[in-house]
């Protein structure tokens, strides 16, 4: 039994650096900013997108206590794509090169304003990533606004 011995030693400023590196990535992925669902019962089986920070995870359901979690980094995304019908919207994510071989499956029969807000919280991040603006310190609340801010396009 390994009791005693530590995982890693604070002696190095390298190591400290990973250490904080390491600390503030576990924070981002912690930190869920919005989270949006299909609609019962025109989707049986409740599929859900959940946003954090640095990642969104499309969880998938087909049957009673399974399902498929498609995990996506922000880098990765090119473009979220609402499509709006009647009723309902349909959420895809269009991918860039280095991230899956293929677009994770669209996510139907969600409501319209979640679907859209969603779109601009994923684009709000995306743009933040490509300028290296960290949220880290911000609240949950202020991030949202931030980003949904960003996001928005002028026919929002």
């Amino acid at each position: 039994m390994l009791t005693n011995i530590p995982l890693y030693k604070k002696t190095g400023t390298m190591l400290d650096s990973n250490t904080q590196k390491i600390n503030k990535l576990v924070s981002m992925t912690e930190n869920k900013l919005f989270q949006l669902s299909t609609v019962f019962p025109f989707k049986l089986f409740r599929d859900d997108i959940i946003i954090e920070q640095k990642q969104i995870i499309i969880v998938k359901r087909n049957f009673f206590y399974s399902s498929q979690q498609y995990p996506i980094a922000i880098k990765d995304i090119l473009a979220p794509v609402v499509e709006a019908g009647f009723l309902f919207a349909k959420l895809k994510l269009e991918l860039g090169p280095g991230g899956f071989q293929q677009n994770p499956p669209s996510v139907s029969y969600l409501k319209k304003a979640d679907a859209r807000r969603a779109r601009r919280i994923i684009m709000g991040l995306i743009l933040c990533d490509k300028e290296d603006i960290d949220l880290t310190g911000m609240p949950r609340e202020d991030i949202l606004k931030k980003v949904d801010e960003i996001g928005r396009f002028k026919l929002d």
